[in-house]
């Protein structure tokens, strides 16, 4: 049998086994539910759909037909939302289906923050811890005080204590993600200041500034899974009027700290935008990047948001990005369009040929100023406008909305056990039900390119 056949059939194989695995449901891990319980999902919707065709996906598919065909090269994920993305549920429910069901495939993890420096969640597929005091802008706000990047978020110390800790297989029984390469995006401002990792109590790694990126690159000599990140200070005015006060840095507490450098204006500063872990390794990266209450302005905000794309290159760009957007009381579907038209451009400028994949809005509901709960139409306008752009852009759409049940099905939802009581946002249940779903639309689309392959011969 030649290799090609071979590996159709295996896929088939694969899809009818997954269609059968989603019918039964798996909304909770090891814990089979019926999705004949969830009269309110219209599974017979889960599929990618391509209004104008899938020719803009041919890129993608080509790299991992080279993937799947002679495990060579990495195909890039990148997906970009909202709170939804920052829980980084649903979005690692893919992520892992990826990899597990296809042992070998596992790549880079990419693009990850310590999201504890700036009191707010770390996604739920790594953990994050800090030490020292850290200040935050992100994307959402209103007074942006720090150039973000691709992340949208930002956190600055001035503490030479101050330490960030990334730990990736926290929460995995058995380990999946390492990494060789480090890019710690960032820069400083008054003095020197020049991050340094730490792998453990004796172990410390000075990389090497790339000036023009504002990052730091770092080249390890055998995998890890976690990384702290620790700074090397250097500034006269401070060391010298710690000098005078007969101190020193590595013996301050605090408050004692804060007291001296409230007395200096000109203190050192690290501002930390973003960290990329990468490795040489054929398989799929995913990286999902979300900040709770996103919209795509937020995105559009993010001044060096081009920079960072470029040494990530998505081959998927997945838009999960119109929750925040529609949560008002007039939708303006048209700028929401140029929104997105803008945001596009942005990503196209540095990976042309990016296949687009957008996801229309779960319902949800809205309060009135009596506390009420209301529906919220505005969710069937902007799958309107994601139907729209789809067809501009020549991109697949999964319709999530229709998918879950329509209008009004969120309260189904939480009814179900599957989302909070807000009916916005869905439980650990929900996301990860949600995850299989995408899953399967996903992997059904591309089986249906292997279908299409012609069959090659194998040489004698």
């Amino acid at each position: 049998m030649n290799k090609n056949l071979y590996i159709k059939i295996i896929f088939f194989a694969f899809s009818c086994l997954s269609s059968i695995t989603l019918a039964k449901g798996l909304a909770k891990d090891n814990n089979p539910l019926e999705t004949g319980t969830y009269s309110f999902i219209d599974s017979s919707k889960n599929h990618i759909i391509f209004p104008k065709g899938d020719s803009s996906f041919s890129l993608f598919y080509r790299k991992m037909d080279s993937l799947v065909f002679n495990n060579q090269g990495q195909v890039n994920i990148l997906h970009l939302g909202g709170s939804h993305i920052q829980a980084d549920v649903f979005s690692n429910r893919v992520r892992e289906k990826l990899v597990k069901n296809y042992p070998g495939f596992t790549a880079s993890r990419g693009f990850v923050f310590p999201f504890s420096v700036a009191k707010t969640n770390t996604p739920s597929s790594y953990a994050s811890s800090y030490k020292g005091q850290w200040d935050m802008s992100k994307s959402v706000l209103k007074n942006i005080t720090k150039p973000l990047g691709l992340l949208g978020i930002a956190a600055s110390t001035s503490d030479p204590n101050a330490e960030a800790t990334i730990l990736l297989n926290k929460y995995n029984t058995s380990p999946i993600w390492f990494f060789k390469n480090v890019r710690i995006f960032g820069f400083a401002e008054h003095g020197f200041v020049e991050p340094v990792i730490k792998l453990d109590s004796a172990t410390f790694i000075h990389g090497t500034p790339d000036t023009l990126n504002n990052s730091f690159v770092f080249n390890l000599s055998s995998p890890k899974d976690s990384l702290t990140i620790v700074f090397q200070w250097g500034n006269k005015d401070l060391q010298d009027s710690l000098k005078k006060q007969n101190l020193r840095i590595d013996s301050l507490n605090t408050d004692t700290l804060k007291t001296v450098l409230d007395t200096n204006i000109h203190y050192p500063t690290f501002t930390l935008t973003g960290i990329l872990l990468t490795n040489d390794t054929p398989g799929i990266s995913y990286s999902s990047i979300g900040i709770n209450g996103a919209n795509v302005p937020a995105y559009l905000a993010c001044k060096n948001l081009e920079r960072d794309l470029k040494f990530l290159k998505p081959d998927l760009l997945i838009l999960s990005i119109g929750i925040n957007d529609a949560n008002v009381e007039i939708f303006d579907e048209k700028l929401f369009r140029a929104h997105y038209d803008t945001l596009i451009a942005r990503v196209r400028s540095v990976a042309p040929n990016v296949a687009i994949l957008f996801t229309t809005n779960n319902d949800s509901f809205r309060k009135d100023n009596k506390n009420n709960f209301l529906l919220h139409p505005n969710g069937e306008m902007a799958r309107r406008a994601f139907f729209t752009m789809a067809e501009k852009y020549h991109a697949g759409v999964w319709d999530m909305f229709a998918i879950m049940g329509g209008l009004g099905s969120m309260a189904e939802w939480e009814k179900a056990d599957l989302a909070k009581k807000d009916k916005v946002h869905f439980n650990y249940a929900g996301y990860n039900l949600l995850g299989d779903l995408f899953y399967q639309a996903i992997i059904e689309a591309y089986t249906r390119h292997i279908a299409l392959l012609p069959a090659k011969e194998s040489p004698p």
